[in-house]
C-alpha cells in the first residue's frame, strides 16, 4: 500500500488501473457502463403491464437495446420476482457497483439521465426524488396484474418469464422428470393443435370436385414462375384465419333462410 496501491485504497467511481480504461495494456478496450437496475425494473414493469404494447421488440426500440439483451433482462427479472416473494433482497451491492462502474442514472423520464457516477460520487446516498405512482405502477403486482389483464389474453406472454419449475433430485442418483414431462406435453399440444386444425378444415372447407379446367392443388404451396419476374408463392392457409363463431352464425343464417324458402314454396303448392 506504500506504492501504487495507495491510490486504490478507497473505492472511487471509474478508478481503473489504466486511468480511462480498465487495462493499461489494452487501450482499445473501453467497456460501456451496464444498464441500471432501475431501468431493468422499469422494462420488466412495462412488459408485465401490457405485453402486447410493450413487447420485446417495442422495448428494444424504446431503450435502444438488442432483442436478445431485452429477453435476458426480462427473464432474469422474472427469476428475481419469483425469488423475492417472502425474502428480503439485498440491493446495497448493486447500488455500490453501479456507482463504481459509472452507470447512468435512470429516472423514469422519456430520456435517460446520462450523468455519470463520478459527478455524484460525493453523495453516495443520493436517491431519485419520490414521485406519485401512476395507475399502471399500482398494478405492478404480478397476481393483481394477471387478474386485471386476463381479458386481454396476455397471460401466456407473462408466463414466459414467470413460470418456473423446481424439482428436488438425489445428490448422486436419479434424473430430472419435469423436463421430459414438459417436452411430452409440448409435443402432445402440437399434435392436438394439428388435429383440431384438420377437423376445422373438414368442417368449414368444402371440397370442390375437379373438372377439366379446375384442379385441386396437390401441395399447400404453389409457385407461379414467369421469365423476368419474381416468383409468386400461393400458400394454402386453410382455416387458420377463420373466425369459427362468425362462420357458424353465417352458416346458421343460410340454413334458416333455406328452410324459410322451402316452407314458402310448400305453402304455395298447397294453395
Amino acid at each position: 500500500m506504500n506504492g501504487i496501491g495507495e491510490r486504490y485504497k478507497l473505492a472511487q467511481p471509474i478508478h481503473w488501473l489504466g486511468s480511462e480504461v480498465p487495462f493499461p495494456l489494452n487501450k482499445s478496450f473501453k467497456p460501456p457502463p451496464p444498464i441500471s437496475d432501475a431501468q431493468r425494473s422499469e422494462m420488466y414493469r412495462l412488459y408485465m403491464t401490457n405485453p402486447q404494447t410493450n413487447s420485446v421488440r417495442a422495448l428494444s426500440q424504446k431503450f435502444h437495446i438488442s432483442l436478445d439483451r431485452v429477453d435476458a433482462i426480462l427473464r432474469l427479472k422474472g427469476m428475481e420476482e419469483d425469488f423475492v416473494k417472502g425474502n428480503q433482497l439485498q440491493t446495497g451491492f448493486v447500488k455500490g457497483m453501479e456507482r463504481l462502474l459509472g452507470v447512468p442514472r435512470y429516472n423514469h423520464a422519456p430520456k435517460l439521465n446520462t450523468r455519470r457516477a463520478s459527478e455524484w460520487a460525493e453523495n453516495e446516498d443520493d436517491e431519485m426524488p419520490e414521485r406519485k405512482l401512476t395507475l399502471e405502477e399500482l398494478r405492478h403486482d404480478v397476481h393483481e396484474a394477471d387478474m386485471l389483464e386476463e381479458a386481454e389474453r396476455n397471460d401466456p406472454a407473462r408466463q414466459r418469464y414467470q413460470r418456473m419449475y423446481w424439482e428436488s433430485l438425489p445428490e448422486f442418483a436419479g434424473s430430472a422428470i419435469i423436463p421430459a414431462s414438459l417436452e411430452r406435453s409440448r409435443e402432445a399440444a402440437k399434435h392436438l393443435a394439428a388435429k383440431a386444425a384438420e377437423l376445422k378444415n373438414r368442417q368449414f372447407l368444402f371440397a370442390i370436385p375437379d373438372t377439366d379446367t379446375v384442379k385441386t392443388p396437390k401441395g399447400p404451396v404453389q409457385i407461379s414462375t414467369k421469365d423476368g419476374r419474381p416468383d409468386i408463392h400461393f400458400v394454402d392457409v386453410g382455416t387458420k384465419f377463420l373466425d369459427v363463431a362468425a362462420e357458424t352464425k353465417r352458416l346458421a343464417r343460410i340454413e334458416s333462410r333455406a328452410r324459410f324458402r322451402a316452407k314458402k314454396a310448400t305453402e304455395k303448392l298447397v294453395a
